[in-house]
């Protein structure tokens, strides 16, 4: 913050009349630069005083000051800056969206996603909650510069969790499905694609940010790079590509657009009918196209259509992702809720979730009550129930050596810009 009063127009109560001849006064070169930048060359503010003789000769007698019976004015002061606090609004999305997370992994462990109901709200949840939290990361990450904490944080929470949950997948794998022990590094396991993109993601956040048109680069090559018949999972680069749009739209969005956002006239009401039609025209024709069209993992030729119509599925895909984010932040809660807590929870529940239902997705035999119409409201059930063990305090606190395990500090300099030890006599 700009200091209010500039050196130059200051008044100094340090000061004292001297004679005009200026004996006893070292010029202040460059203090009014000085004080327009608070912290910089402190130095050349402070008073320098007159030699003492000077200043005996020239310093007036000093007064007292009157004696009044009314209290003395306390001087004015300038107001503390207000502490940082987090924006529920956000937390709530994240919380909502992850308990769509936990709930669309649930129904497709439970291989009912083929059903008509578990199908229809597999394929809804799919076609807007991933473009949702990717948009809201891309938010977030408008500050990103690759500053030392930031990438401490890159680390602490992307890396090495990513790093170690690769090894307890493939753990897992062995245990239950007696496979031989095989770590994977370029090709992510199950869910854990989203710490690989995400990563990318703000790497190259500097150079989203000084496009002229972020939006429309990133929308062609999402459209692009599909043409490549070899885009697949490694290093997730399929999914980097393809949702990079989303990203981009929450890196452009301003906090004055997401405040017109929340203050919108009926928004929850416009919100709701735009989720319900995209859930009422899922009934109507998810067994027409298969849900993984919305994973965005892999090339056009991996598809059932011809390259002219794949493309034209690829712009209402990122067309319904970037609608549905809409319709979903219309209808999120504005104050702290019960979604505020999850929603600040949500790197834990994202990172556990999966190994609670890893023996599940690995059985052989499936269920002989998979068909009931009443399953997806159970899982649907069992998938919130997941969600909300998982934020609890108690578990947030035993695994975090796993989700955020302290190690940037070992891996990042303090000061990277500050130089090493100079060498004696140099």
């Amino acid at each position: 913050m700009t200091d209010a009063f500039p050196a130059r127009e200051r008044p100094d109560v340090h000061s004292r009349r001297v004679p005009a001849s200026g004996a006893g006064i070292r010029p202040a070169t460059g203090a009014d630069d000085a004080g327009s930048r608070p912290g910089s060359h402190l130095a050349a503010l402070e008073p320098t005083a007159p030699p003492p003789a000077a200043a005996e000769l020239t310093a007036p007698e000093p007064t007292a000051p009157p004696v009044t019976s009314e209290p003395r004015e306390p001087e004015p002061t300038a107001p503390l800056p207000a502490a940082r606090t987090r924006d529920p609004f956000l937390d709530n999305a994240r919380g909502i969206l992850i308990a769509l997370v936990v709930i669309g992994h649930t129904l497709e462990s439970f291989e009912v996603t083929t059903e008509t109901a578990g199908g229809a709200l597999y394929t809804w949840i799919y076609s807007f909650h991933m473009a949702a939290f990717v948009a809201i990361s891309g938010y977030l990450s408008r500050s990103y510069r690759n500053e030392p904490r930031q990438v401490r944080r890159l680390l602490t929470v992307m890396v090495v969790p990513f790093l170690i949950f690769q090894v307890l997948h493939e753990l897992a794998k062995m245990l239950l499905l007696g496979h031989q022990f095989e770590l994977q590094v370029v090709t992510p396991a199950w869910t854990l694609w989203f710490l690989l993109a995400l990563l990318m993601w703000r790497l190259v956040t500097p150079v989203l940010r000084i496009l002229r048109y972020p939006l429309v680069f990133t929308v062609a090559i999402a459209m692009i790079t599909p043409l490549d018949p070899d885009l697949d999972s490694t290093l997730t680069l399929g999914r980097f590509f393809q949702m990079m749009p989303f990203f981009t739209l929450g890196l452009a969005t301003t906090p004055q657009m997401l405040r017109r956002l929340k203050n919108l006239p009926g928004r929850v009401w416009i919100g709701a009918a735009v989720l319900a039609a995209g859930l009422s025209f899922s009934v109507l024709t998810h067994d027409m196209f298969s849900a993984s069209r919305f994973f965005l993992r892999g090339s056009y030729a991996d598809g059932p259509y011809e390259t002219p119509l794949a493309m034209l599925m690829q712009t209402l895909i990122l067309a319904t992702g970037m609608i549905g984010t809409i319709a979903l932040l219309l209808m999120t809660p504005r104050r702290g809720t019960f979604w505020t807590m999850i929603g600040t929870r949500s790197l834990t529940i994202y990172l556990l979730h999966p190994l609670v239902l890893l023996p599940v997705r690995y059985i052989e035999e499936p269920f002989t009550w998979i068909d009931n119409w009443w399953v997806p409201l159970v899982l649907v059930a069992l998938g919130a129930a997941i969600t909300l063990v998982l934020s609890r305090g108690v578990v947030v606190s035993l695994t975090r050596w796993l989700t955020e395990p302290p190690v940037g500090n070992l891996l990042v300099k303090t000061h990277p810009d500050q130089p090493q030890a100079q060498r004696v006599g140099t």
